[in-house]
């Protein structure tokens, strides 16, 4: 028993500091990802993190421990299926509609997490911050840079979750809110059914309108959340 109470306790010596920099550097990325509304935010990014972290760590366990005839495991055989499984997760992240493809930043960001997860378990805690800290950078710039300075056109798609049906959330109403800020509407859905209420909308337009739009939305009394895939 005392023996297993070591174990315990050096394991999770190991894994503390571990666990701790992948929290810090998957709700980093969530946060940047949270702000501009996209689905895989800080809890999503914080549990890729530290899912990638256990697997690596669990792995590079059982490659330093003697199991079969003295022969030692591979590190790298549970850490390289976190490369092919997180495809999976970053693929329901990206959609295809009329010609347009969204989500892929997102993806991107998910793949990207993933390794994070992969360096923080080996040990590599201060190259895991400084990409962390160059990742958020990136994307922070770059969409300044897209905004400010290309201003492209690209098919934007949110859910709106309402408190109750309201006359002052109708399809005029935010068709006109679209053309004031030179959003072109592409669909529209309600969902009235069930305890809450939402509206489904895509439409293409620039980053700036956009994200302008989405302050005049948060402006309508009965709007309880807005969600951008």
């Amino acid at each position: 028993m005392k023996i297993m109470d070591t174990q315990f306790l050096l394991t999770l010596q190991v894994l503390w500091p571990k666990l701790l920099v992948a929290l810090f550097c998957g709700g980093l990325i969530g946060l940047e990802r949270e702000l501009k509304s996209k689905a895989a935010g800080i809890k999503t990014n914080m549990l890729i993190c530290v899912g990638a972290t256990l697997y690596t760590a669990i792995s590079m366990m059982m490659a330093s421990s003697e199991i079969v005839d003295g022969l030692k495991g591979d590190p790298a055989r549970i850490a390289a299926q976190i490369v092919s499984g997180i495809g999976f997760l970053g693929g329901g992240a990206i959609l295809q509609s009329k010609g347009n493809v969204v989500g892929l930043t997102t993806a991107a960001t998910i793949w990207l997490v993933a390794a994070l997860g992969v360096w923080i378990g080996m040990g590599q805690l201060a190259v895991a911050a400084c990409v962390t800290l160059l990742i958020v950078v990136v994307l922070v710039s770059v969409t300044f840079f897209e905004n400010q300075f290309l201003g492209r056109k690209r098919l934007f798609r949110i859910t709106i979750h309402l408190r109750e049906k309201s006359d002052e959330i109708t399809r005029a109403a935010l068709e006109e809110l679209m053309k004031d800020h030179e959003l072109s509407l592409e669909e529209y859905r309600e969902i009235m059914s069930g305890e809450q209420p939402e509206i489904r909308l895509a439409y293409v337009g620039r980053n700036h309108d956009h994200a302008q739009m989405l302050l005049e939305l948060w402006k309508i009394r009965g709007i309880l959340d807005v969600k951008q895939l």
